[in-house]
């Protein structure tokens, strides 16, 4: 986790030196919406049984949309979306407890609604930031053979599929954050930050956190 924190604010110090400060800043009131580019840090985790699981680092991408209550505060929500690699053992219940390497891609989303508070009314403000939401998270291990789905479609007739089901998780989660914003002028604006969030995994052993750098993007009308 302490490295992860370094990481976050090294790119946070980069961010400081790469830009110019305007003094002004005039927030209050407007919408705002976000590109994010949010990189994951990766984690190892533990699992009842002695099943473990090691995340890779991966970057992902998702939107936000806001609302500046005043130059302070700003509420907002967020969603994200990460296929991200992982190696796993699992152990088997053959008696010798034999451990078996598995690995794929995961596939994560999260809807969260969070609050920024600016330190600073100016363009340039270090910000801190706390959030609840939900993560569902899909191993695309799957679960049990492919099934068969048909329905009526009003262009194309009777039409048959088959789909894989597969081990799939929804958790809810809660995380808290720290960066520094840019107002490039009254409608764009750079937002750096990083975040630490905390998921409640089922089955899962001790402290379960994932942390991540975002990057965005916005626009405020």
């Amino acid at each position: 986790m302490k490295a992860r924190i370094f990481k976050g604010v090294r790119w946070l110090g980069a961010l400081a030196l790469l830009i110019s400060v305007p003094s002004w800043a005039d927030r209050a009131g407007k919408y705002e919406f976000t590109f994010q580019v949010p990189y994951l840090y990766g984690e190892t985790f533990e699992f009842e049984g002695d099943a473990s699981a090691s995340i890779n680092s991966d970057p992902g991408f998702g939107f936000s949309a806001g609302y500046n209550y005043s130059d302070h505060l700003t509420f907002r929500g967020n969603f994200t979306w990460n296929d991200t690699g992982y190696n796993a053992e699992r152990v088997l219940d053959d008696g010798a407890n034999t451990r078996q390497p598995v690995s794929g891609v995961m596939d994560t989303f999260s809807a969260s609604a969070s609050l920024d508070y600016n330190l600073l009314r100016g363009a340039f403000t270090p910000f801190v930031n706390a959030g609840v939401g939900w993560a569902a998270v899909d191993s695309n291990i799957a679960s049990g053979p492919p099934e068969g789905v048909c329905w009526w479609d009003p262009w194309w007739g009777y039409i048959c599929n088959n789909y894989q089901p597969t081990y799939t998780a929804d958790t809810f989660a809660y995380s808290l954050g720290a960066g520094l914003r840019l107002d490039l002028n009254q409608r764009m604006f750079l937002r750096l930050g990083y975040y630490e969030r905390w998921l409640d995994l089922d089955r899962a052993q001790g402290t379960t956190s994932l942390g991540s750098t975002v990057f965005e993007f916005g626009f405020m009308h």
